[in-house]
């Protein structure tokens, strides 16, 4: 969007308010003058994001606005914007998460859900939203999930709200094993730089373009790069459900 500089960060001259940045060439005072914000995406201060005050091409020393609570250093990678903030950018990606969450779908096994004596009905994990294959673990603690120990499809069902129930006749429980639920669920949102996002990310980076600011994409003429991107993140990405799934009753 015009306005990305990022590298890594370093030790030279580094505090808790001044960033070493020597991939940065421009003029002193250049980002402060520009109104940039630096955005620690790795390392250390990952996720905290400053108004740089100072910027001194000799030194490569980036001045914020405030302390760091350590000085960022060599596993420190900062991105400078000044026309979209992190937050725009994020809110943008978490829209465009939202825009498809119920047509493309991610593959998801959950190990979690462990039997107890005489019970039948167990909460499905709130990250599952079709559930077509469900296999007991052949020896309680064991982590082993045999093609033999499938569930057969008759003998469990999905019932509201979000909970798997076994056929109290035809199935038997052993307490301690646990059940591998393999299925589909959405994206989650993300909050984080350690957030993983599984859907393409070529389609992402266009469809989440049409999110930001449109006094922002017009103040910095930007129209030409919005209109790409509403055209290239037309052809939305498509994962259905296996055909053998349930899905999940709220």
């Amino acid at each position: 969007m015009g306005d990305l500089n990022y590298g890594q960060a370093g030790t030279t001259g580094a505090t808790t308010t001044k960033i070493y940045a020597p991939f940065l060439w421009k003029a002193d005072d250049y980002y402060n003058n520009n109104n940039y914000e630096v955005y620690v995406y790795a390392g250390t201060n990952i996720g905290v994001t400053k108004r740089i005050t100072d910027w001194d091409l000799s030194s490569f020393l980036l001045t914020v606005h405030s302390a760091y609570a350590a000085a960022c250093d060599v596993t420190s990678y900062i991105e400078l914007s000044r026309i979209f903030t992190e937050d725009d950018k994020r809110k943008a990606i978490n829209l465009a998460i939202e825009s498809i969450k119920h047509t493309y779908l991610i593959d998801r096994t959950d190990v979690a859900t462990t039997l107890v004596a005489d019970t039948y009905e167990y909460t499905l994990p709130t990250d599952q939203y079709y559930v077509e294959k469900i296999t007991t673990e052949k020896v309680a603690a064991g982590g082993v999930f045999e093609e033999a120990d499938v569930i057969d499809s008759r003998d469990w069902r999905l019932i509201s709200p979000r909970k798997l129930k076994l056929h109290e006749d035809r199935y038997s429980i052993t307490a301690g094993k646990d059940l591998r639920l393999e299925g589909q669920g959405v994206q989650a949102l993300v909050t984080a730089d350690t957030g993983v996002i599984y859907l393409p990310p070529d389609w992402l980076v266009q469809k989440a373009i049409t999110f930001l600011p449109q006094n922002a994409i017009q103040s910095n003429k930007l129209d030409a790069t919005y209109r790409q991107a509403l055209l290239l993140s037309a052809d939305e990405p498509f994962n259905p459900p296996n055909p053998r799934a349930q899905k999940v009753i709220e």
